[in-house]
């Protein structure tokens, strides 16, 4: 059995106030996410993914009661030290009962440096936050912290360049957040990138989508002519659809994970392992179900580069992690057992800190123990390595 108890296996950092002052070089400080102030005088980044400044209301107060958490008006001396600092987080982890975190970027600071049409700011930006996490916020236990590195959005031989230094440096996996050749879906063009995952024996993590630089690019200029009132806005109207579209990020995964098992990436790299986090499990039979039903019906004609049904890919190269998931727990054989992670998404409010260990008992008392184990943590660490 793994040393590693509880796994939260999707967890995000808050940009420290002095992240970019401290790691992003001085000729690209004119640039740099600027620390500005909400509508409300609570803190809040701008950045050139446009409309108005991005508060950090909802990812900075981990163990509120649910009717204090709010969108705008937080400041950082409100906010868990834990949320930026490694130190502190594993002080929290602590408290939580929590044995090892992954760690995922900030979306607002990605989508900022993998958007920009200067290819220089785009690598200097995440080497920047890549170096941060593990020589500032992992360095307390990187054992415990565990920092998956993000790929920059340069075509294939920056995303190789990548991932072979995030080996190097000793780094478990890596995050790509766009397709690795820079394509608006996944092509033979990716073959070198998923080649190279494969040799380094690096698992490869999607946090919910994927998004090209040229559609981050465009992006920008429709969301600079908008009002960014998406959260915590006005209008009942702008609240509802805010927490709607945190309701179905499921669906966001869907349509590349059937692509890259269509396209036979896995046919092709029968080793490589893709993790798809926080899109949660209970959605995924259903799924299995009709990409099976659409393989067998359709296997012919479409003269498809597969030859096992979707669902075989499936549970041989892929997993998921989830927060609350009992439809998922209740699944799990039709998931597949060792393709489910737990997790928290902590600092996101969407976390129940300091109450994993009971949100667990709750959710998955009355399944085999050693079910459970694998999916709190056994499953994290034999996909990505840790005991070794």
């Amino acid at each position: 059995m793994s040393k590693y108890r509880i796994v939260d296996s999707d967890c995000h950092i808050l940009e420290p106030p002095d992240i970019w002052t401290n790691w992003l070089p001085k000729t690209f400080q004119d640039k740099a996410p600027k620390l500005v102030k909400d509508s409300q005088g609570g803190d809040a980044w701008l950045t050139a993914v446009g409309g108005e400044p991005d508060p950090i209301g909802l990812v900075a107060t981990p163990g509120l009661p649910f009717d204090q958490f709010r969108w705008l008006g937080v400041t950082y001396e409100e906010t868990r030290t834990g949320c930026y600092n490694g130190a502190e987080r594993l002080k929290d982890m602590d408290i939580d009962g929590v044995s090892a975190e992954f760690l995922y970027a900030p979306q607002r600071t990605m989508s900022h440096f993998l958007g920009d049409e200067d290819p220089d700011f785009v690598l200097a930006g995440v080497d920047a936050y890549n170096n941060f996490l593990f020589d500032e916020f992992c360095a307390p236990d990187p054992t415990r912290l565990i920092g998956l590195a993000q790929i920059p959005s340069l075509g294939i031989d920056a995303a190789i360049d990548g991932l072979r230094k995030a080996k190097a440096r000793g780094a478990r996996g890596v995050v790509i957040s766009n397709w690795p050749s820079g394509g608006e879906s996944p092509s033979t063009d990716d073959d070198p990138f998923w080649a190279a995952a494969v040799d380094e024996g690096m698992p490869v993590s999607v946090h919910i989508n994927i998004i090209s630089r040229d559609s981050r690019m465009k992006g920008r200029v429709a969301a600079s002519k908008a009002s960014n009132a998406l959260y915590g806005g006005s209008s009942a109207a702008a609240n509802a659809k805010a927490v709607g579209g945190m309701s179905h990020v499921f669906a966001m995964a869907a349509g590349n994970i059937a692509a890259m098992i269509f396209t036979g990436v896995y046919e092709r790299f029968p080793e490589l392992h893709i993790s798809w986090i926080e899109i949660g499990a209970g959605w995924l039979p259903h799924f299995l179900e009709a990409l099976d039903d659409k393989y067998w019906r359709n296997r012919s004609w479409g003269q498809l580069p597969i030859v096992e049904n979707p669902s075989f890919y499936w549970r041989r190269n892929n997993s998921c992690t989830f927060i609350t998931d009992r439809s998922g727990i209740d699944l799990r054989h039709r998931v597949g057992v060792e393709n489910m992670m737990w997790s928290s998404d902590y600092p996101h409010h969407g976390n129940d800190w300091p109450y994993s260990r009971k949100v667990i008992e709750d959710t998955m008392a009355n399944i085999p123990t050693e079910e459970r184990d694998l999916i709190v943590g056994g499953n994290a660490a034999r996909i990505w390595h840790l005991d070794d």
